[in-house]
């Protein structure tokens, strides 16, 4: 034990195995061999153990709880339940175990009892700050911001010193939309510790969102003088406007650049905020080799499978009939309120949302991820898990969705505020479950955004997106991606039994008013001319890639910019055009 608690697990990897060799049924070795194990790495064999010492002591929460932290760590969480669970049975109430059924609940996407897991771990232990830290995460991730808001307000109280919890209060209270509280709380931070980069950093952060550039980028370069290493930062500063030659912090990217090349190759943070210096200065050819160094190197991390998607979309196409939303008439809200702004990311989303919110009877709510997880949870919430979305989508009844609806509504109030007659919800990859969308609000609106697909996709292709979009880092899947997106639109223009207006990007900048007064008129508003000057409002925090362009006035910019990068096209025009 005396080397595992010293760090040397190689050292008490042996020792456990010798322990075995003169007593191949020590539950106590096998555990502790297996917790080594898991921790080297070596996931098969840390099962082995965990097995062998369960099948010795069948009664010890400590063997079933090891146990089920394995088959987590192994992607297992099924399994991982299971173990929880018995845990529970031997020992009612125990707070490990209740935590890892709620991350394996949902890993297995079952939100709804993750939820009720989260809260009776909270509820055995309300002093605990890292489990309440935990459950406020989920709970941000389920969109229950004011629960999550409150918990880690909790935990950040219990644990002053916690820098993880101390960040995940920032971030929550951004969500939230509590700008204000969010500085204060990292301007504290920095007061404490005025040499943290990470908390210079997220400060950085905070008044980017906010849109006070100026001040971010300032920020942000304080934190890079504290950690010339973290090439992140680079990243960040791009997002604070354009990168001239006049801007100091671009040169340094460069210089960055040139020095990573010299040493033999770039990151994938610097690859991508080199590529944005360079297509700010128009250096064309530049920005596309450096722009590929990081779709290249995030292309082998993160596959996608052109072929299931498209499979995907035939099954949507396929589950989605006229035939389906007359046999579920009635199972959703008949609420008005939400309107939908979707299509491809980088068409033009966030523009038409800050339109809309400019409106004095409307709101924008930003990239909600209730309908995601909605998809993700349905084959529960219709069934035994078994039977997997969309063909799940059969199952549903207004039980089923009444929760979820009136939680959805709730969000959007928090959102829109008092009175707003439409809110929006602006995740655009949402143009995937308008089938789910027309059965949970048959009365809502949908405003499908469209760009010419080749400006599109080169904007795909330039951003460094969090989370799930593989598809951009390869030219032709990226263009296979985008053809097929065009053929579910034309799907949902068929059979939706909602509205749906499409609304083209190029004509919205060429004529804002006449673009607008459709898009009003649409969406059941009187005309504002509030809502041309969307930029100089005061909004909601933008945690969007476009939290700068939204926050200056309309331009063409950005319309044909495909064109100067022609040359370096050709997979991806050649797919848009078959």
């Amino acid at each position: 034990m005396a080397c595992r608690e010293q760090g040397d697990l190689a050292g008490a990897t042996q020792a456990f195995r010798k322990v075995l060799r003169l007593d191949k049924d020590h539950a106590d070795a096998h555990l502790n061999l297996g917790s080594c194990l898991g921790l080297l790495g070596e996931t098969d064999e840390a099962l082995r153990h965990f097995a062998r010492a369960a099948a010795l002591a069948p009664r010890s929460p400590v063997v079933l709880l090891s146990q089920a932290q394995a088959f987590l760590d192994a992607g297992l969480p099924h399994r991982a339940l299971a173990a929880a669970d018995k845990a529970l049975a031997l020992a009612p109430g125990l707070v490990p175990a209740l935590v890892l059924r709620a991350h394996a609940l949902a890993r297995l996407d079952h939100y709804t009892a993750a939820r009720a897991a989260w809260r009776a771990a909270v509820a055995q232990a309300p002093e605990a700050p890292r489990v309440l830290n935990d459950a406020a995460t989920f709970l941000m991730q389920d969109n229950r911001l004011s629960e999550a808001v409150a918990l880690q307000q909790k935990a950040r109280a219990l644990a002053p010193d916690d820098r993880l919890i101390r960040r995940n209060l920032i971030t929550v209270l951004m969500t939230e939309g509590q700008v204000e509280a969010a500085e204060a709380e990292v301007r504290a931070w920095i007061a404490d510790i005025p040499d943290d980069a990470w908390a210079w950093r997220l400060l950085g952060d905070v008044l980017v969102r906010a849109g006070r550039f100026e001040a971010g980028r300032a920020a942000l370069e304080k934190a890079w003088d504290l950690a010339p290493a973290d090439d992140s930062i680079a990243v960040a500063l791009t997002t604070t406007g354009r990168m001239g030659p006049d801007v100091p912090a671009a040169d340094r990217i460069l210089a960055r650049e040139a020095e990573a090349r010299a040493q033999g190759g770039l990151s994938v943070d610097l690859a991508y905020a080199a590529g944005k210096v360079h297509d700010d200065r128009k250096e064309w050819d530049a920005a596309f080799a450096a722009y590929s160094v990081a779709n290249q190197t995030k292309g082998r991390l993160q596959p996608f499978d052109a072929d299931a998607h498209d499979d995907e979309v035939a099954a949507l196409i396929d589950t989605f009939t006229p035939a389906l939303f007359e046999r579920l008439r009635g199972v959703g809200s008949p609420s008005e309120v939400p309107v939908f702004v979707v299509g491809l990311p980088r068409s033009g989303t966030t523009l038409v949302e800050q339109i809309i919110a400019s409106h004095p009877e409307a709101g924008g709510a930003g990239e909600l991820t209730h309908f995601p997880r909605l998809e993700a949870e349905l084959p529960w919430l219709t069934g035994d898990g078994t039977q997997a979305y969309p063909a799940c989508v059969a199952g549903l009844r207004p039980e089923t969705l009444a929760p979820f609806t009136a939680a959805y509504l709730e969000t959007l109030a928090h959102f829109g505020g008092a009175g707003a007659r439409r809110v929006v919800d602006k995740l655009p990859n949402n143009f995937l479950r308008l089938g789910l969308i027309a059965l949970a609000f048959p009365r809502a609106r949908v405003v499908f955004c469209q760009r010419d697909l080749a400006d599109t996709c080169l904007s795909l292709h330039f951003q460094n997106f969090m989370g799930a979009h593989a598809y951009r880092h390869d030219l032709r899947t990226l263009g296979r991606y985008a053809r097929a997106s065009l053929r579910l639109k034309a799907h949902w223009e068929t059979v939706l039994p909602l509205p749906l207006l499409t609304l083209d990007y190029a004509a919205l900048v060429a004529d804002p008013e006449t673009e607008s007064r459709r898009l009003l008129d649409f969406v059941g508003l009187s005309w504002d001319p509030a809502v041309l000057a969307f930029h100089q409002r005061r909004v909601q925090p933008v945690a969007t890639a476009s939290r700068w362009q939204v926050r200056q006035p309309i331009t063409t910019r950005s319309v044909a910019r495909w064109r100067a990068y022609e040359s370096h096209l050709g997979p991806l025009l050649e797919t848009l055009a078959d």
